[in-house]
């Protein structure tokens, strides 16, 4: 058994896995994400601060020390498609690279799709299944056969543009919802019914579910994370209208509070657009695509040793 590692630099974190392995088979040991404080718009041209950079440059090298401290014997890195927003990422990568040595692989949007199908190729089996992955300032909606579509909105975006404060009032709640369904509306989805089944995938629907499971009061071990829709869209009542809505919030997405009733609102449109049956949580996404065909040999990627 060895222990591997991938570093993911995304438009709004910096984020680690940490897997094992043994012949063919990953199993994730340690998943941590660390928000970064960028200033201003994230999804318009923009650039690191002079703040940001360094604080890029210490997330990466507490990682590192993460990854030795764990017995980590390879590090890899990748940078997320959505990093294009940032002027001059390119100096600000290569500058990682070289205070660190780690090569950073930028990523486009056709080999993220591919890592997030990749990584949860199990829930294929699923009849009339669709993937969504919610992503910071886009959600992209897949089949396990090929690309749907992009709704060019996220939980970082809807945050930005329709909360004032921390937690939505009802009034920005119903205005975000407005602008969802006008969003769908327009892009280019399948029909309601197609989709028996709902994937949803991501740090936002890990924490989607974190609430659901504490509002719910489930105990979640081993198995499959379900979520059912009727209850997820009284959780989202809750979240709007609840005077306890901030102590839940608190305690199960601290670092999401701004953006996770805007995920969860997004998640209701989106599943009623499709009123699925099923719906299931992955905490499984594009870093565990990449790590694992990294590990099977479908990927050939430059890493770092840290072993020794």
């Amino acid at each position: 058994m060895r222990k591997v590692a991938l570093i993911d630099y995304s438009s709004s974190s910096v984020s680690l896995l940490i897997a094992k392995t043994e012949g063919s088979v990953m199993e994730s040991i340690l998943h941590t994400r660390t928000p970064l404080s960028f200033a201003g718009s994230v999804y318009q041209d923009r650039k690191l601060t002079e703040i940001e950079i360094p604080e890029l440059l210490d997330i990466t090298d507490s990682f590192i020390i993460t990854c030795k401290e764990n017995g980590v014997s390879n590090l890899y890195a990748i940078a997320s498609a959505n990093l294009a927003s940032v002027k001059g990422i390119d100096d600000i990568l290569a500058l990682v690279t070289e205070k660190t040595g780690l090569e950073i692989y930028k990523l486009d949007m056709a080999t993220e799709a591919e890592a997030r199908i990749f990584a949860n190729e199990r829930y294929s089996i699923l009849p009339h299944s669709t993937l969504i992955d919610f992503g910071s300032i886009t959600t992209k909606i897949y089949s396990f056969s090929d690309y749907i579509s992009s709704v060019p909105l996220g939980p970082l975006t809807l945050g930005q543009d329709y909360v004032s404060e921390v937690i939505p009032t009802r009034t920005e709640a119903k205005r975000m919802k407005v602008a969802i369904k006008e969003a769908l509306d327009e892009a280019n989805l399948p029909e309601e019914g197609f989709f028996e089944n709902a994937v949803l995938a991501g740090v936002y629907a890990w924490t989607i579910y974190q609430l659901y499971a504490e509002y719910y009061k489930l105990e979640y071990n081993h198995g499959e994370m379900i979520i059912q829709y009727k209850k997820l869209k009284k959780l989202s009542k809750y979240l709007i209208e609840s005077e306890g809505r901030s102590m839940l919030i608190l305690k199960k997405a601290p670092e999401l509070m701004k953006q996770v009733v805007p995920a969860v609102l997004l998640a209701k449109e989106l599943l009623k657009r499709f009123k699925t049956n099923n719906i299931v949580i992955s905490d499984l996404g594009v870093k565990e695509g990449i790590l694992k065909s990294i590990v099977l040999g479908k990927r050939e990627q430059k890493g770092i040793e840290l072993e020794g």
